[in-house]
């Protein structure tokens, strides 16, 4: 008994050690109930992400009540791997007109636009005339593609952005979701780690019949 404890814990040692090798995709949510470290003018809302090798995709649930100075989106941005890695990229699905937005690769600005930096984010910002009408429990995505990138640079912790308008002189974009870190499991480390525990539980069960 004292070998076949001594087995298992050895192999679930071993799978816990490269659970942090496979990684393939980034997803996670995160839940605010304003603007998180930059103000407090914003609708409490859900943010999902899903981080692939080739493209990201931002899902925005509106929790909270939106009033005249919330109730628009003018520019969104994920930011996820090391800078300078992201290149060919492009905006494939938005909650309005793809005609009424224009993406980089950069990160968002006070200005409330989405400004060119190395910084390895994908922005993307409502043409100034046509910024998106929100309202509390509706959903909006977005999703961009882009050249691959080596999985192993999409790492756990990831940047959320988002600014809230309307933008005129008398109510400015209310802020950036900025810096909000989230840590996320990769499915593919939770798999590895399920099919070492399943071994433990085949070894144990073949030492059961044996005796």
């Amino acid at each position: 008994m004292k070998r076949l404890w001594m087995s298992g814990v050895v192999t679930l040692a071993f799978c816990l050690i490269f659970t942090g090798v496979a990684k393939a995709d980034t997803i996670g949510t995160l839940t605010l109930s304003n603007c998180g470290t930059a103000g407090t003018n914003c609708p409490a809302a859900t943010y999902q992400f899903d981080i692939r090798s080739t493209s990201a995709t931002l899902t925005t649930t509106i929790t909270g009540a939106t009033n005249l100075a919330n109730n628009y989106i003018g520019s969104v941005d994920l930011g996820f791997s090391s800078s300078g890695t992201i290149s060919g990229l492009a905006l494939s699905s938005a909650p309005s007109s793809l005609n009424n937005w224009t993406s980089t690769a950069g990160s968002l600005n006070s200005a409330g636009s989405c400004g060119a930096n190395s910084g390895a984010f994908v922005c993307a910002t409502a043409l100034p005339s046509n910024p998106l009408p929100i309202v509390q429990g509706g959903v909006y995505a977005w999703t961009w593609t882009f050249n691959a990138i080596d999985p192993a640079q999409i790492n756990g912790t990831v940047h959320v952005g988002m600014q809230y308008g309307p933008n005129n002189l008398s109510n400015p974009w209310n802020g950036l979701i900025v810096s909000q870190a989230v840590t996320v499991p990769e499915p593919a480390s939770w798999t590895l780690l399920g099919v070492g525990l399943l071994a433990i539980g085949g070894f144990a069960r073949r030492r059961f019949q044996t005796n």
